[in-house]
């Protein structure tokens, strides 16, 4: 008995060492020249993704991040699924280990003889599955997959939450800093008005002229009303995303008065390679393709011949001091073979081999798709540099214009058309040149939200206190 034992021992050693789970490497396809490989830290160094919020060092958003991070409910909610997942995984994984069971039990039995018998009964039970094929392993890996592939599902949920309270902030502060802007439009036409008025007390306009400029300043309390709303709604969405119905005034009460939005002076023209392949979408997607890899390997062993030994040692006797006397010890070894399912193990391999095959193209389409992203935040930032420029350069020639049409308003030999037309240049411009600002920074907030691997924090901690 202990050689066939040893024998047994021996021959599932040699055959789980040959059950190996092969994993899936799919084709990388070429990088742009955007990409480059990872360098030392220098001052030419590319653009990195580590807790990138940090380059525009604003302490106010950091404190903001650090909110959010703690306190946003989806990203709580993803932390708990990604607990469910590392739970199914231990589950999954107690089947390379023995289980072992103790019984105790008391039985009574009466007859209507009078005649009364009872037994007590303490047994240790014990079963292990061979995994001779590699199936047991491969329900482990399936499992660990899965929680990869939850935990990269996690970090897509980190970056959207930092990322929304990055812009849901920066949109509050460029609105503030829109209304100082239309406030001092709105006293500057003031006193155009006045000039105006004035030269038609004295005959020298007509009344078209008044209202003209009058229309002009109300166009101007209509784009108040208009930033004034998006300032709110800027400022639901940031309640929104650090988990509050309602913040309270110092949470927008800015550092100093200068203080204004991050300006972005030059373009990013090259990325880490490393940053494509730590995307959260890109590793969720390969551990989907190593879990589905996994579950073909399951249903493949399924249809093998399955091996179990069990063991059993149980005492019993009618009286508890003697039942350490009697006692009973099995040991048996299974044999499990499907011999006929109707197809049915064989229609499941071809399903998960089609499985294998859907999370391959996914994942091919996964990381094409990023580097798409990357590709096109690149360009949006570096076309945006120049655009920012062009307005820039045109808000420079319109105030020139105007100030040339107003000396010639005020001596009495330009036209007052030329004069409001310039002055609606001058005003426009100005809106739009913030406005193109704000779009560089949204562009430059896009551009590291695509190269972040999302992990920053554990909202398991402590949660953290408003300001």
């Amino acid at each position: 008995m202990a050689v066939r034992l040893s024998l047994l021992i021996a021959t599932y050693l040699v055959l789980s060492g040959c059950a190996s789970i092969d994993s899936v490497e799919p084709e990388i396809p070429a990088l742009p020249d955007h990409f480059i490989e990872p360098v030392q830290t220098s001052e030419k160094a590319p653009l990195g993704p580590d807790a990138w919020w940090m380059s525009f060092a604003d302490e106010k958003l950091n404190n903001l991040i650090s909110l959010a991070l703690a306190n946003n409910y989806s990203l709580k909610a993803s932390y708990a699924r990604l607990k469910q997942s590392e739970a199914q995984w231990g589950k999954a994984g107690s089947g390379q280990l023995p289980s072992l069971d103790f019984t105790l039990q008391r039985s009574q039995v009466w007859q209507s003889s009078n005649s009364n018998s009872r037994e007590f009964e303490v047994g240790v039970d014990a079963s292990y599955e061979l995994d001779f094929w590699g199936r047991v392993s491969a329900l482990d890996e399936q499992a660990l997959q899965q929680y990869y592939a939850m935990d990269a599902a996690v970090n897509i949920q980190t970056n959207t939450v930092v990322s929304q309270v990055a812009l849901s902030w920066y949109g509050w502060v460029k609105e503030t800093q829109q209304l100082q802007l239309l406030h001092n439009q709105q006293d500057r036409i003031k006193n155009a008005l006045t000039v105006v008025r004035g030269r038609y007390l004295r005959g020298k306009v007509v009344a078209s002229d008044i209202w003209q400029q009058e229309q002009l300043l109300e166009s101007i309390n209509a784009e108040i009303i208009n930033s004034e709303t998006l300032q709110d709604i800027y400022r639901q969405q940031l309640a929104l995303w650090l988990g509050k119905n309602y913040l309270a005034e110092e949470v927008f009460v800015l550092p100093s008065e200068n203080y204004q939005i991050p300006e972005i002076l030059q373009a990013t023209e090259k990325v880490s390679s490393v940053a494509l392949q730590e995307r959260p979408d890109v590793l969720q997607a390969y551990a989907q393709l190593q879990a589905a890899s996994a579950g073909l390997k399951v249903s493949e062993t399924n249809r093998y011949p399955r091996f179990t030994l069990s063991a059993s040692y149980n005492r019993f006797d009618d009286t508890p001091e003697k039942i350490l006397t009697n006692w009973i010890g099995t040991f048996i070894a299974g044999l499990t073979v499907p011999l006929f399912d109707g197809g049915n193990l064989a229609a499941d391999v071809r399903l998960n081999e089609a499985l294998v095959e859907e999370q391959l193209a996914n994942y091919q389409q996964v990381l094409l798709v990023a580097m798409q992203e990357i590709e096109e935040a690149l360009l949006n930032e570096k076309q945006q540099i120049s655009l920012q420029a062009s307005v820039n350069n045109q808000l420079k020639l319109a105030n020139q214009t105007q100030d040339f049409n107003h000396q010639r308003y005020l001596q009495g030999i330009g036209d007052f058309l030329a004069l409001l037309t310039s002055q609606q240049d001058v005003l426009a411009l100005e809106r739009q040149a913030l406005g193109a600002e704000f779009l560089q920074l949204q562009y430059r907030i896009q551009l590291l939200t695509t190269l972040s691997h999302g992990r920053f924090s554990n909202v398991d901690e402590e949660e953290v206190e408003d300001e």
